[in-house]
This record gives structure tokens, C-alpha cells and sequence, in this order.
């Protein structure tokens, strides 16, 4: 299994490293880019007086959709130009649809948005039952952001409190890696302060619920390489796991 996660603000050469030490030299790849975490969306109460919320697509002025397609554009030229094809996919889709084409694609790229939306939709498109499968045939994952949180087993280390409004099965992730990635300390706090607060919020989850995952703290710049049993915590400064 071949995945790469990553933090913000990775610089591209970092980024085409990784990828191209995973890609193994092949040549002529497909890729599969998901966008749905990325929709516009604001989160109201799924009646009134409900302490569920549902997720509510807001609609895009011209401007905003026209900035939208040249984004979409311009990250398809960057791979293009490195020979890979890109094809768009929306988990908003026909469940049928969305799995065939991830079957038939060498890379799936998960775009970065929110976390909670996208693995609403993942669940709805069913990529619980078949994911892990594809990547275990040598399918690249990459993910991003809401993406690279997408595959592990909890997605709400930083804000999920046992019993809120997001409780029963909302924070359980994919399940496919068994380990957890966050942010490091703030910017402007102490470093072993910092490290010592999620050492502490780990231990607090593991005291309401079981919560035994290893924890990276990823800094902006780093990413979570994983290569059939070897991860990776790759990219600049400092480095730590919880």
C-alpha cells in the first residue's frame, strides 16, 4: 500500500518527490482527483431545534465558479505536464460510477475542504467497503488536508468531544492506515508545551472512548509517506509522534 499525506503548505518540488519515489518510475498514470471536500457548504440544523446538523451546498456567484474552473484547470496542467491524466470525480455521484472509476485509475487524489462533509459522502458513496482493496492492489493514495485525514481511524482528534452533537460514528474514519496525523504545537507556543497539550488531549480521548493510535505532528512543509509497512514522517523541521 502506497500513500502520501500531507500537511499545508508543502512545496511542490517536496510534493513531486514523494510522488515520484512511489510512482516507482512508472510512466502514462491516471489519477482520479476527488473534489467534494472542497464544496461550498454551511452547516445548519437538520430541523429546527435539532442538535444534528446536516451539511447545505450554498450556490456560487459567476465569480466564485469562474475562479473554481481555473483552479481546477491549472492543477490539471501540473500533472498533465508531468504525464499523468487527471480525471474530476464528485462521491456526489452514483456510488456505481464513483467505483468504477476508482478501479480503473493508478493514483486517487483527495482534495483538501471539510473533513466531516467528506467522509459523509464517502461513507454514502460506500468507499468504506472497497478503498483499502484498491490500495492494496498498488493504487497511489494521495491525500491532502480533509484527504489525508480521510483513511485513518478517527478524524476529530483536535475538537471531537465524546457525547456533542457529533457524536455516535461522525469521527470514524476509513480505518485504512492506523495511525492519526495533526498539527504540531501553535505558532507562537512553546514547543513542549505545545506537544504536551496533545499529549494530553490523546490521554483524555483514551480515558472516554479507545483511542490507541500513534499520533504525527505535522508541521507546514511535511508529509506522512507510507510504503507497504514503512511510514515515513518526511519534509522539514522538526519532527515528533505522540
Amino acid at each position: 500500500m502506497k500513500l502520501l499525506l500531507l500537511a499545508h503548505k508543502v512545496s511542490d518540488s517536496d510534493f513531486e518527490s514523494a510522488l515520484l519515489d512511489l510512482m516507482g518510475g512508472r510512466t502514462g498514470l491516471k489519477m482520479a482527483f476527488i473534489t467534494t471536500a472542497g464544496d461550498h457548504i454551511e452547516w445548519v440544523p437538520e430541523k429546527e431545534g435539532s442538535e444534528r446538523y446536516v451539511a447545505k451546498l450554498v450556490e456560487l456567484n459567476p465569480e466564485e465558479r469562474a475562479k473554481g474552473d481555473e483552479w481546477r484547470r491549472n492543477y490539471k496542467a501540473k500533472f498533465t505536464e508531468k504525464g499523468i491524466e487527471m480525471i474530476f470525480v464528485d462521491l456526489k455521484r452514483d456510488p456505481k460510477v464513483v467505483r468504477e472509476v476508482l478501479e480503473n485509475v493508478d493514483i486517487i487524489n483527495v482534495g483538501g475542504g471539510d473533513v466531516n462533509y467528506l467522509l459523509d459522502w464517502a461513507k454514502k458513496a460506500r468507499l468504506d467497503t472497497y478503498l483499502k482493496d484498491i490500495l492494496d492492489k498498488g493504487v497511489i493514495y494521495i491525500g491532502g488536508s480533509a484527504g489525508a485525514m480521510l483513511p485513518q481511524p478517527d478524524i476529530a482528534f483536535t475538537w471531537w468531544e465524546p457525547g456533542e452533537k457529533w457524536g455516535g460514528t461522525d469521527h470514524v474514519g476509513l480505518g485504512i492506515v492506523d495511525f492519526i496525523t495533526t498539527g504540531g504545537p501553535k505558532e507562537g507556543e512553546d514547543e513542549a508545551e505545545g506537544v504536551k497539550r496533545l499529549i494530553e488531549r490523546k490521554e483524555y480521548l483514551h480515558s472516554k472512548i479507545n483511542f490507541p493510535w500513534k499520533i504525527y505532528l505535522l508541521r507546514d512543509g511535511q508529509m506522512i509517506r507510507v510504503d507497504g509497512d514503512k511510514v515515513e514522517h518526511i519534509g522539514p523541521g522538526i519532527k515528533k509522534s505522540i
